[in-house]
């Protein structure tokens, strides 16, 4: 369970990233100024955002990569839902203030409340201004036909990644792909599909309704 929390919390870090631009990043390179200004154009137009999600895991300690997929759906200024499918199936709600992250196999859900918690307030930060946390520098590594892929260098406190990569759709400067490389050598990729903004995603798709029999706990309270 615990190894599932982590790769949440990690898909909402690097999708915050991949969606939200700061008025400036540091030690932005020139060529990546212009593709900056359209993503911040893009964010702001953003009212609500839908995908489908594919996920690839590579590591030394699978035979072969791990596939998951599942779909997200985000509502300004700080509601989001993640639900994965099996064969690790779970579901992270964020609304209200609270952080919930359920497992139905084993009718458990883990509850957060993001006020007064610095860990879970530094997440919601990345709504504002995400880039500028993550990295010491951004800057374009490649230019397609439609999409570009953006270099960042890792922040001090993601010591455990040697390469971020995220790749941006030009047709709509949505996220498309974010690849992460950490320094073991393991690779993670997560892939954005068929994505839809501004379909006027109701405030109830955002409420959990749980079973009567689920424990709940607080891990942050122990």
């Amino acid at each position: 369970m615990r190894k599932a929390t982590i790769t949440i919390f990690l898909l909402l870090f690097f999708f915050f990233v991949s969606l939200v631009v700061p008025s400036w990043a540091k030690q932005e390179s020139k060529d990546v100024a212009p593709i900056l200004e359209q993503l911040k154009k893009a964010q702001e137009s953003l009212e609500d955002f839908t995908a489908d999600i594919k996920q690839v895991k590579i590591s030394s300690l699978f035979k072969e990569p791990v596939v998951s997929h599942g779909k997200m759906r985000l509502k300004q200024p700080n509601q989001l839902w993640v639900e994965m499918y099996p064969p690790y199936p779970n579901v992270t709600v964020l609304n209200k203030g609270v952080l919930l992250i359920y497992f139905p196999e084993e009718r458990v859900v883990q509850r957060y409340q993001v006020a007064g918690n610095p860990v879970l307030a530094k997440w919601l930060l990345f709504f504002q201004n995400p880039i500028e946390t993550l990295g010491k520098k951004i800057w374009l590594q490649e230019e397609k036909e439609d999409e570009v892929v953006l270099g960042i260098e890792p922040a001090e406190d993601l010591a455990i990644f040697q390469e971020i990569r995220i790749s941006i759709d030009t047709s709509n400067w949505m996220p498309k792909r974010l690849e992460l490389k950490e320094k073991s050598g393991d690779r993670t990729i997560t892939n954005y599909l068929n994505v839809r903004t501004n379909v006027g995603i109701p405030d109830s798709s955002f409420q959990l309704r749980l079973p009567p029999d689920v424990e709940i706990i607080e891990p942050m309270r122990r």
